[in-house]
């Protein structure tokens, strides 16, 4: 090999020929890559999976949020504490208040994660029976629009 006009030492890992140990290096170069990218794949396919939770709970829990962030922010602004969280509940929901909490009130200092996982779920209910009603009526409402449509 020459270039302009030197000779230039070939050396023998330039050969067009692999040595074992070259060969040996490149398959096991291509499966690391091989196992990087089915990790990666694998690893997007449950994250995707994992965090495209929708559907009526998850519409629900976004509803409550909403509500009690609402809530807390306009309605029982001034208050603290416990009458600030009894506010809040009844502001959410008056009826899911009525069932949970009416009976026994929150004391001073008490953390009660047990009714709250029933307020939750008395919400969810709730929000799920309205969400149906509404839905029937939008229903009812463009058959009847149709019907109208139909006899003109």
């Amino acid at each position: 090999i020459t270039s302009r006009n030197r000779e230039l030492p070939i050396h023998p890992s330039t050969c067009a020929v692999p040595s074992f140990e070259a060969e040996k290096m490149r398959s096991s170069t291509q499966a690391i890559i091989v196992a990087v990218l089915l990790v990666c794949i694998l690893g997007a396919a449950v994250g995707a999976k994992s965090t495209a939770k929708k559907g009526p709970r998850s519409n629900a829990d976004r509803e409550l949020r909403t509500r009690r962030s609402e809530c807390e922010r306009d309605v029982c602004q001034g208050l603290a504490n416990e009458a600030k969280l009894t506010c809040t509940y009844r502001c959410v929901s008056p009826d899911c208040y009525e069932e949970i909490y009416a009976k026994d009130e929150i004391e001073e200092g008490e953390v009660d994660t047990e009714r709250g996982r029933l307020f939750s779920s008395c919400f969810r209910r709730l929000h799920k029976k309205e969400t149906e009603e509404l839905k029937k009526k939008q229903r009812e409402e463009k058959a009847a629009g149709r019907k109208v449509a139909d006899s003109l």
